[in-house]
C-alpha cells in the first residue's frame, strides 16, 4: 500500500512538472495579469507543486513508520501473551502434579510431603510475583497510584535483601557476590527495590551459565550525591544495536531461538520505570566481544538527617 502511495506520489510530481512546463503560454497571461515576470511566476509554480508534493511524502512516511512501529508493538504483545501462558503454565503444572501426590497418601514419607509442599509454595511464589510484574508495568504504562517515597536507609535494606537472594542465586547454579559500601538514605520505598534488585538479578542469573557469577554492588558517589548500585554477570552479553532499547515494555534482547530469550519482556521496563518515580537513572552496558552485562542504577542521596 505504502509503495502503491509513494508511485502515485511520484507520477502527481511528474504531470506536475509537465503540466507547468507545457503551460507555459498560459501562465504569461496570467503573470501578466498579475504583474509579475513570466519567468518568476513559472518558477514559483514549479516550486509550489514540488513542496506540497514533498509534504504529501512526508506526510506517507510518517503513516508508514507509525504502522511498523505499531505492527511491531502487535507482535511484542503477542509474543508477551505466549511468554505469560507458558510462564503460568509450568508452574501450574507442577503445583498439580505435587498435590496430586500428596493426594495419594500412602508410600509418601514426611519428608517427601514436606518437600512437595516446598515446591508447590515456591512455585506459588514464582506465579505470584508473575501477577505482580504484570500488574506493576500496567501501573507505571498508566501513571496511576504513584506509590509515596519514604527515606530508606540503603545499608538497612540491602544487608538483609542479598542475605535472602543469595541462596535462590546458588539454586540456580550461579554464585551472587555482594558488596555493600554505602551510608546514605535514598527516597523510596522498600519494595520498589526489591522489585527492581529482583528484576536484575533474575535477569543476570537467567543469562549466566552454571558456575558462573552476578555481582552486585552498593556505594556512594560524593562527587554526584548520589548511590550508585551495580548488577554485573558474565553472561552472553547484550548486543549494542540492542541496547537502546532493552528498557521498552515486551522487548526481549537476542534471537527468538536463543535459549535465554524467555520471560515476559517485562522486567527491565518495570526497572527503569521505579527508577524513574526515585528520580534516578538507569543504564546498561555491554561490550562486543566479551562477556557479560552491566546494568547501573544512580539514585539521589539525601541530605543527612538533622541530629535532634
Amino acid at each position: 500500500m505504502y509503495v502503491l502511495s509513494l508511485a502515485a506520489t511520484i507520477a502527481l510530481l511528474a504531470v506536475w512538472i509537465v503540466y507547468v512546463v507545457r503551460s507555459f503560454f498560459r501562465q504569461q497571461d496570467l503573470s501578466t495579469r498579475i504583474g509579475m515576470p513570466a519567468e518568476h511566476f513559472h518558477w514559483i509554480m514549479l516550486t509550489v507543486g514540488c513542496v506540497l508534493l514533498f509534504f504529501l511524502i512526508v506526510g506517507l512516511t510518517y503513516q508508514l513508520a507509525q504502522a511498523l512501529a505499531a505492527r511491531r508493538y502487535a507482535v511484542q504483545q503477542e509474543e508477551f501473551l505466549s511468554n505469560v501462558t507458558h510462564e503460568m503454565k509450568s508452574p501450574l503444572a507442577a503445583i498439580k502434579l505435587h498435590a496430586q501426590t500428596l493426594q495419594e497418601r500412602d508410600g509418601i514419607t514426611p519428608d517427601a510431603q514436606r518437600m512437595s509442599l516446598t515446591f508447590i509454595v515456591q512455585q506459588a511464589d514464582r506465579m505470584v510475583s508473575l501477577v505482580d510484574n504484570v500488574l506493576e508495568s500496567s501501573r507505571l504504562l498508566s501513571s496511576r497510584r504513584v506509590p509515596e517515597l519514604k527515606r530508606v536507609h540503603l545499608a538497612a535494606f540491602f544487608g538483609p535483601y542479598f542475605e535472602n537472594a543469595q541462596p535462590h542465586a546458588e539454586a540456580s547454579g550461579v554464585t551472587l557476590k555482594t558488596d555493600v559500601r554505602t551510608a546514605s538514605d535514598a527516597l523510596s520505598t522498600e519494595e520498589a527495590l526489591r522489585r527492581v534488585m529482583d528484576n536484575l538479578i533474575a535477569n543476570a542469573v537467567r543469562f549466566s551459565t552454571k558456575g558462573g557469577e552476578v555481582r552486585c554492588r552498593v556505594t556512594d558517589d560524593e562527587a554526584m550525591a548520589c548511590v550508585r548500585i551495580e548488577v554485573e554477570d558474565d553472561g552472553a552479553g547484550i548486543p549494542n544495536k540492542e541496547l537502546p532499547h532493552i528498557f521498552d515494555r515486551f522487548y526481549q534482547a537476542g534471537p527468538r531461538t536463543d535459549a535465554h530469550r524467555r520471560g515476559t519482556g517485562l522486567g527491565l521496563s518495570i526497572v527503569a520505570g521505579l527508577v524513574r518515580e526515585m528520580h534516578g537513572t538507569v543504564r546498561a552496558f555491554s561490550q562486543e566481544g566479551r562477556p557479560g552485562s552491566r546494568f547501573v542504577i544512580e539514585i539521589p542521596a539525601l541530605p543527612a538527617e538533622p541530629a535532634r
